[in-house]
């Protein structure tokens, strides 16, 4: 070969090799290749509360848990199986769901999942169905399925107790937090969701629960046991579900065409039984006045529960069953608090914690309204006058009390602002208003319930909720302010 063929040769070869390599750049750009999957996309691990920063999990919307635990071993030792139905409201790769007990399997819509768990915090991976996909869209639904098992009594939890035992009976309950202690779940108020609640307990024995009862008996999976099932067919909080184990005289029916079931422990004597039964059965008389003013009963049962130790609250506002502390039975004013969350609370939630005075003053207002021989005007006298003196009892801000204070000055001040609110207002515009709020479904903030109330009357009450909410002094005596002349 002639060194002018051989020139030639080369430069061919040299010319079709770099069109292929420029070609297979192109393509490249044009395709996107070498294709890097992305990052995976994180939800935050709480849904930054300003009081319980931690709490819930971020990035997705709970639509129903099916909780199912045996309760039938020795000991206080639980084993579950919860399923969370949710939808995402971001891309996901990376969420969390808050769980006291020790995960032992999760899978995401059937598949194998990955998992770590940090004290109550379980962070779940999903698998990607493809590199560049995130594992769950927005919009998507998904199940998310946690096997776990756990001492619920070894737990311990920041404040008030939620875990409860005496003999062989045990409770789990309490606010703001202890659905973690026996179910995967979302535990903040801003996530309402239904639930159904699947107990398994030695045989004999009886398991309680919020919702209404849809069935009990043999297990057919356990030998030598029962199973319980509540169900929640509204969606509610977690902190308003439970769980007791023991034994308990249980009483049925119907009342205004739904079900009830009122259970006592019968740890307490023969008469007690009797007197927390007989107080019990006011449940539907009350649930009828309470309608009067907040509109229909947002359930499909009623029914209340008296356990057999002492609680560290009077009461607890348990999904269509309140549990009510046994020393306390028969005062009305305790069973028509706890029932108007049933409106204010478990139907109309919380946004956030620091707007607890949605829950507890409007329902401590209700309390004022139906409760025999309560008079509204005198007891918002007897508080704005009587203790005009008590610096304590006009602070904190009831817009922000903080997380130390926040079940303190709700009960009695939060109620005496509603009154003065009514009073601001006038009965025709006011009650009206009251109804169409507790009419609702969903988290609310108090800057809602303010904006609402303003919307409702043609009067300005920016400087009303100011002086009565944000300030940590005593309103001027004022028709501005809602207090009557004397």
């Amino acid at each position: 070969m002639s060194l002018v063929q051989r020139f030639w040769l080369i430069l061919t070869v040299v010319v079709v090799a770099t069109v292929i390599a420029l070609a297979t750049l192109g393509d490249r750009l044009v395709t996107g290749a070498p294709k890097v999957a992305p990052e995976p996309v994180r939800a935050a691990s709480g849904l930054g509360d300003p009081y319980l920063p931690e709490a819930g999990g971020a990035g997705y919307d709970v639509q129903h848990y099916e909780v199912r635990v045996n309760a039938a071993g020795l000991g206080d030792e639980l084993r579950g199986t919860t399923t969370v139905t949710a939808v995402a409201s971001q891309d996901l790769d990376e969420f969390h769901l808050d769980l006291h007990l020790s995960a032992r399997t999760v899978t995401v819509n059937g598949g194998p999942a990955t998992f770590t768990q940090h004290g109550d915090d379980l962070a779940i991976t999903a698998a990607r169905p493809r590199p560049a996909t995130p594992a769950i869209t927005a919009g998507q639904s998904f199940t998310v399925t946690v096997g776990y098992e756990g001492d619920p009594s070894a737990v311990k939890l920041r404040g008030a107790p939620a875990y409860y035992r005496a003999g062989s009976e045990f409770v789990i309950a309490g606010e703001p937090g202890s659905a973690s202690l026996w179910y995967a779940v979302n535990d903040h108020p801003r996530d309402a969701a239904t639930m159904d609640l699947i107990v398994t307990v030695p045989r004999g024995r009886e398991a309680i629960g919020a919702g209404r009862l849809i069935e009990h008996g043999a297990d057919p999976d356990v030998a030598d046991a029962d199973r319980w099932q509540w169900r929640v067919d509204a969606p509610t909080v977690s902190y308003a579900t439970f769980l007791a184990v023991g034994d308990y005289r249980i009483e049925q029916g119907t009342a205004d065409g739904r079900p009830l079931v009122y259970a006592v422990s019968t740890r307490l004597s023969a008469s007690a039984q009797n007197d927390a039964l007989r107080w019990l059965r006011q449940t539907p008389a009350a649930v009828r006045k309470l309608e009067a003013h907040l509109g229909p009963y947002p359930f499909s049962g009623i029914g209340g529960f008296v356990p057999g130790m002492n609680m560290y609250w009077g009461g607890l506002e348990t999904a269509m069953n309140p549990v009510y502390h046994r020393q306390l039975i028969g005062r009305e004013t305790l069973l028509n608090h706890e029932l108007a969350h049933m409106w204010f609370g478990d139907t109309v939630t919380l946004a956030e914690w620091n707007d607890l005075f949605n829950n507890e003053s409007l329902t401590s207002y209700a309390e004022w309204l139906v409760t025999t021989g309560s008079n509204p005007a005198e007891n918002f006298d007897g508080n704005y006058r009587g203790r005009a003196s008590e610096a304590d009892y006009w602070g904190p801000a009831l817009s922000d009390p903080g997380l130390r204070e926040l079940f303190v000055r709700v009960y009695d001040r939060g109620p005496t602002v509603v009154h003065a609110l009514r009073t601001r207002m006038g009965d025709s515009t006011f009650f009206p208003f009251l109804r169409a709020w507790a009419q609702q479904r969903g988290p609310r903030s108090l800057e809602d319930f303010r904006r609402a109330a303003d919307d409702a009357t043609p009067e300005d009450l920016t400087g009303f909720f100011a002086e009565w909410l944000d300030q940590t002094d005593r309103p001027e005596p004022t028709e501005a302010n809602g207090v009557p002349k004397r």
